[in-house]
């Protein structure tokens, strides 16, 4: 239990430090004096960053164990969060976010991990999907806490408190975090096509590439463009707070079907509706007062597809592949979340529509909910592949 808790703190301060650049864009881009298009590139290098960091934690982990490699990556994070009010300039800005990123990425796959190690394998779907929905609660909150960081200090407040809250969690990883099962071998990412995961592994890298490219384009885009739809700046960091509470919705209602219904089939059904909402936001002529409400909606739909890919991951790799998988399969999905954004902000710098951009997040929604569904029919029970 205390390792669960461990890692869903872990995971918490992840999620915030994760988004929290999706927080400070609107005020770096009237401090700045830049077009919302210009933060494409620091949108694109945290996803790269993680990326590496994903794909390397299941070697590290092997190496240095669980336990070592969570603490150093908090460490890495939090420090190079506080780092980053130093940027001056896109450039700098952008560096800033790559490095930062690159113990994010440790952080994540190396927890989930962790936590399901240590729970009954009856019970390993659930504990990975109820860890994993930190990171969306971190986002979450990090939306509300912005307000009124960005008002009293700007764009740099949000950054600072993304360095404090690690730092004061240490001596409690220090102290109480368990280490978890030795991975036999390296970690190689060629035992993921073996022993009949190959099928599995190929649908659940697609999914989550998918799943992420449309949900990272409404983490990083939508503060910004909520500004076309006539949001002040601060106000506009709400956006994510809204669509991350639907997230979470989304993931406790998960959590309870999941042991009736698995993973795969909830998540082909909840990205279907996500893309509707999706649309309806951008073509449906509704007033802004009922966007929060929409944008709810929609974060149960599409919000939860980092939650579920980890949970099919930790469900469908034993134990010495655990961190592996669950890495491999978060850097697929974090190589959608670098095109993502990065097709939002072309289309931005085009001056399409605020409300057209939107709409495109339903593309990848419904190919994801595809994907999904291809794993529920051809892999009946997740962790079993026939």
């Amino acid at each position: 239990m205390a390792a669960a808790w461990l890692c869903f703190l872990t995971i918490l301060l992840d999620g915030y430090d994760t988004a929290v650049i999706s927080f400070a864009a609107p005020s770096l881009a009237h401090d700045w004096s830049l077009p919302a298009a210009a933060f494409t590139p620091a949108f694109v290098a945290t996803s790269l960053g993680a990326v590496i960091g994903y794909v390397s934690c299941g070697h590290l982990a092997a190496r240095f164990g669980h336990r070592r490699l969570v603490i150093a990556s908090v460490s890495f994070f939090g420090l190079m969060s506080l780092a980053t009010v130093l940027a001056t300039d896109i450039t700098e800005l952008t560096v800033f976010r790559f490095v930062t990123a690159l113990g994010l990425g440790g952080a994540i796959p190396t927890a989930i991990a962790l936590a399901s190690g240590h729970a009954d394998a009856s019970r390993r779907e659930v504990t990975a999907s109820i860890v994993t929905v930190a990171i969306v609660i971190g986002g979450t909150l990090g939306g509300l806490v912005a307000v009124p960081l960005l008002r009293r200090w700007g764009w740099q407040g949000p950054f600072v408190l993304g360095a404090i809250l690690p730092f004061i969690s240490l001596p409690a990883l220090i102290a109480w975090l368990p280490d978890g099962a030795s991975q036999g071998g390296r970690g190689s990412p060629k035992a993921l096509f073996a022993a009949g995961f190959a099928l599995p592994t190929i649908l659940l890298w697609a999914m989550a590439f998918l799943s992420f490219m449309q949900s990272y384009s409404f983490t990083y885009w939508l503060p910004l463009l909520l500004t076309s739809f006539g949001f002040d700046r601060a106000s506009a960091a709400l956006g994510n707070t809204y669509i991350g509470a639907g997230g979470i919705a989304g993931v406790l209602l998960m959590a309870c079907f999941v042991q009736r219904v698995g993973c795969a089939r909830y998540l082909a059904a909840a990205f279907t509706v996500g893309a509707g909402f999706v649309l309806l936001i951008a073509f449906g002529g509704l007033p802004n007062g009922t966007l929060p409400a929409l944008l709810v909606l929609t974060g149960a739909g599409l919000g939860i597809g980092g939650v579920g890919q980890a949970a099919i991951a930790a469900m469908l790799y034993p134990a010495g592949l655990r961190t592996t998988g669950v890495g491999w399969s978060s850097a697929m999905g974090r190589a959608g979340s670098i095109l993502g954004p990065g097709i939002a902000g072309a289309f931005l710098h085009l001056q399409w529509p605020a409300r057209s951009i939107v709409a495109l997040a339903a593309v990848p929604a419904i190919a994801a909910a595809a994907s999904a569904l291809a794993i529920f029919v051809l892999t009946p029970r997740e962790g079993e592949p026939s």
